[in-house]
């Protein structure tokens, strides 16, 4: 079985800015990762990291890692102007031009709640594809002239649904523009872990990055939603089904509370080791995680 998908040396570190209770300067994020001998991040941030982001990438290449994506905000508006792009989003655009980088653009068009969304009717699901579509089009625009690609993100709702977001992609692609596809976060799919093996089939074509969690049924929201990797239940048989898919993407780990980050890392990764080793026949112990019940950031 083929478990390079699962190597952690090829791997991003996902929520480790915002979401950390030492609050770590970019070179200290960076040292952190080396030691842990991730590939890289995925960089989230708050209007404060804005300034950062050049010590970010310096950072970053001074100890031979990689920026794989960037958290974008757009959700799509009640009302107003649709397809507006933040200000400190272009300014990374030019900065990563700069330096020959090229990123994914991580953004999702909606906030949503936990659990079975409903299905709307035919013209109002189509609708609703194109009025997605038509906000996100300037940031497909963008991150393509820049030579990025944009990844929706599911965050709950409508839009977290992945089925949904093809729509939506393929609507782009219609456009003209073949710089998107998905990102898909299992913290925000535990009510998708009754047909993880289908999703899993529908999401291959399009699918970016695979950001791994414990998974616990029911957790969907506070609580075991964000919880250590390998300590999940279901941990095993989901990762066989993505190791099985043949997917080739990129996978994370998280962090997304408000505890050390290097902690939660260290967790995520010695889970990561257990369910590799599971994988290939062996009888592994678990070791007890650092941060059992990590601090859900209300």
């Amino acid at each position: 079985m083929d478990l390079s998908i699962l190597d952690p040396t090829q791997m991003a570190a996902w929520c480790i800015v915002p979401y950390d209770s030492r609050q770590r300067s970019p070179d200290e994020r960076a040292s952190m990762l080396q030691s842990l001998e991730l590939a890289g991040e995925a960089w989230d941030w708050r209007d404060e990291h804005i300034s950062q982001f050049p010590e970010e990438l310096d950072a970053l290449a001074a100890r031979g890692l990689r920026l794989f994506g960037i958290w974008v905000p757009g959700v799509l508006p009640e009302s107003g102007p649709l397809g507006e792009i933040h200000s400190a989003v272009r300014g990374f655009v030019v900065e990563l031009a700069t330096r020959g980088l090229t990123v994914d653009l991580w953004t999702c068009a909606e906030f949503g709640q936990p659990g079975p969304v409903q299905v709307l009717p035919a013209a109002e699901q189509a609708a609703h594809v194109n009025r997605t579509a038509d906000h996100l089009e300037p940031l497909v625009e963008l991150a393509g002239e820049n030579g990025h690609r944009v990844g929706l993100y599911n965050h709950l709702g409508w839009f977290g649904e992945p089925e949904n977001q093809i729509e939506v992609v393929e609507a782009l692609r219609g456009r003209g523009l073949d710089n998107v596809g998905l990102v898909y976060q299992q913290h925000h799919g535990h009510h998708h872990l009754g047909r993880w093996p289908a999703l899993m089939k529908t999401m291959t074509p399009y699918l970016y990055a695979l950001g791994l969690n414990g998974m616990v049924e029911g957790a969907h929201w506070g609580g075991r939603k964000i919880h250590p990797y390998g300590h999940g239940p279901r941990d095993v048989d989901l990762a066989r089904v993505v190791v099985e898919s043949g997917w080739d993407g990129l996978t994370t780990i998280l962090c997304h509370t408000m505890d050390d980050a290097e902690a939660r890392l260290r967790d995520n990764l010695e889970g990561l080791n257990w369910v590799r080793a599971c994988l290939r026949g062996e009888e592994p112990i678990l070791p007890e995680a650092r941060i059992p019940e990590p601090a859900w950031p209300h």
